[in-house]
Formats: structure tokens, sequence, C-alpha cells
């Protein structure tokens, strides 16, 4: 077992992606999105309980498109801590971003602000945090939607279903936004939405984000595989807790994106599980710290941020590892702690 790669994730898929994908080419007229995009669409919108949807090119497009389907501008609270595709969204929206330290949870607290500020919630990987805006973020939280809310979703590589690398959605439950959002994601018309031929009446402003019927087949069969998926993380998740036991800490809800733990020993643990071919990944280096947030941090401290910095830790968490070698990881990390 010591001689296998584990990796901290990979996407994976089997024949069902690869037909789906294969019928798309060798029997449609299309590949610009048509039918398939519609139906993962319906599909994608029932599985996360939301009235509509519309997919897009990636995560980062679709917090772009909710922010400029809504009055959202101004100063936006974004947090440090797994915020730079909210940042890099407002300000390519016109708004000004406020960098800020989260709470001991990972989340940006919401509650304190001074009237003249908004925010968009980062349900950080799977914790939902308390919604006091228009717009969510649940790029690691797959299967959320809070409703009356625009949720924006990624179905990038990293995450546990994808659209062949790349991808995203905006969920809302409001016929207006709906139809801004379409008109945003098409060049400002909306002909497509109901399969008409694409004509040259732009109503609004809009880009060129649509999602390919390649795309949207392959998405298609991996949501459909999204339940099992869940199921199988909460089992590994388990068996890490278990196995780990009171050594490392873990935060309280469950995960809906990657097995993460905290530890002062976190860069030692995965520099020493490296040796043994066992990849994981520190928690990414917070927003504040970043050069090109630099004129946009909203505090002087980001006291939980950099603990949970210093101290986070994703363990491997694809959904198709093994007991045994989730358990051959538990152990790895008792040994390489201290």
């Amino acid at each position: 077992m010591g001689d296998n790669v584990i990796p901290q994730f990979v996407p994976y898929w089997d024949r069902s992606e690869i037909d789906a994908v294969s019928d798309i080419l060798e029997n449609s007229d299309y590949l610009n999105e048509h039918k398939t995009v519609r139906e993962f669409e319906r599909t994608f919108a029932e599985s996360v309980g939301a009235r509509y949807c519309v997919a897009v090119t990636s995560g980062t497009v679709a917090l772009y498109c909710a922010i400029m389907a809504t009055s959202m501008r101004g100063k936006v609270k974004v947090p440090s801590h797994d915020g730079i595709f909210v940042f890099n969204s407002l300000l390519s929206a016109g708004a000004t971003p406020l960098v800020s330290d989260v709470n001991q949870q990972g989340l940006l607290d919401l509650s304190v602000m001074d009237g003249t500020e908004s925010g968009i919630v980062v349900h950080a990987n799977g914790r939902i945090a308390p919604l006091i805006h228009d717009i969510e973020d649940c790029a690691q939280a797959i299967t959320h939607h809070t409703k009356d809310c625009i949720s924006t979703y990624s179905f990038a590589s990293t995450k546990h279903i994808t659209t062949a690398g790349q991808g995203g959605a905006v969920c809302c439950d409001s016929k207006d936004v709906f139809d801004a959002l379409v008109r945003l994601k098409d060049h400002g018309r909306n002909d497509r939405q109901s399969l008409k031929p694409m004509s040259d009446n732009y109503d609004t402003w809009g880009m060129n984000f649509k999602m390919t019927e390649v795309q949207a087949a392959f998405g298609l069969a991996q949501l459909r595989t999204l339940p099992v998926r869940m199921r199988r993380l909460q089992q590994i998740f388990s068996i890490y807790q278990d196995a780990l036991g009171d050594k490392v800490y873990f935060d309280d809800e469950t995960p809906k994106w990657y097995v993460d733990i905290f530890t002062p020993h976190a860069p030692k643990i995965t520099e020493q599980l490296k040796k043994k071919k066992i990849y994981c990944r520190l928690y990414p280096r917070p927003l504040h710290l970043q050069k090109v947030a630099s004129s946009y941090v909203d505090e002087s401290e980001f006291e939980n941020t950099e603990r949970r910095h210093r101290r986070g830790l994703y363990l491997p968490s694809t959904t198709n590892i093994s007991d045994e070698d989730v358990m051959y990881v538990a152990q790895e990390v008792v040994h390489a702690i201290p």
C-alpha cells in the first residue's frame, strides 16, 4: 500500500461519461448549448431545490453573473479565507471588495455592518453560514441552496462533480433574476433558453458565458452519481474521525467538499506524508496577505483567518478512495504528529 500514490483529490469518471460525450459527438448537430444543457440545468436545479438554473463557463463567472444580476455594488465584504473568486468577481462587476476576517468556523460574519456595506456568503467546505444578503457561494457546498437566494456553483475538476474540467451554474427562485442571468450569459439575448434559433436581437448588454453540449453531457452523467459520492464522503469523514480521535481537531459540521483537519503540525504532517506518496493540501494563503488585495483590506487583524491558515490541512478526499487507503492515511497522520 505504501508504494501507491494517494492524491489529495482527483476527478474520476467511467464509461457513463464517455458514452454520454460520444453520443453528442456522434449523433448531435449541436456543440454549442442546446437540449443537453437545458436538461443539465433542469436536473441540477431539482437536485438543490431551486426553481431555475443557468449553466455558465465557470464558478467565477457564475459569481460575476450573480453580482451583475443584482444591485450589489459599492462596498462588499469578502472573507480572506477562500475569498479570491468572490474578490475577482466583485472587481469585474465594478464593486469594491472589503477583505475581512472570518469566524472560528471559517465563515464571514455579516451580522455587524455599518449600513453602507453588503456581503457575499461563502459556505467554506460546506459549513453553512447564516444568510443575510442575496448571494451565496456554494462552490464548496454542491448540494445546498437557500430559498429565494442567488446561489453559485463550480464544476471545476477540483469539485465532486465536474462538467469536463470547468463549468459553473447560478441557481435562483426569481423569474426576473433568471431572465437577467440568461441575457448576461448570451450577449443580451434570451432565444436559446427556449431553444429558438439564435437571433440578432439584443435586449440588454451581455457576454458569452454559454456551456457546451459536451460539458453538459459529461456533467449529467456525473450528477447522477452525486448522491452516492456525497454518502461516500461522509463515510470517509467518519473513518478519519474515528481513527484520528482527539489527535487533531475537526470542525463540527460534516464536510461537503474535502475532509479538513486542524493541527499545529500541519506543515510537518504534509511533508512527512509526501515521503509516503500521500498528498495533502495546506490551507491556501489568505487573501489579506496577497498583493492583489492589499488595497482592499478591511481590518487590521485577521486572527481567525491566520490561525486556520497555519493549522488547516485537507486530507485525501476523492470519493473512490478505499477504506484501506483512508485508514493508511490516518495512521500516517498519527505517526507524523510529534
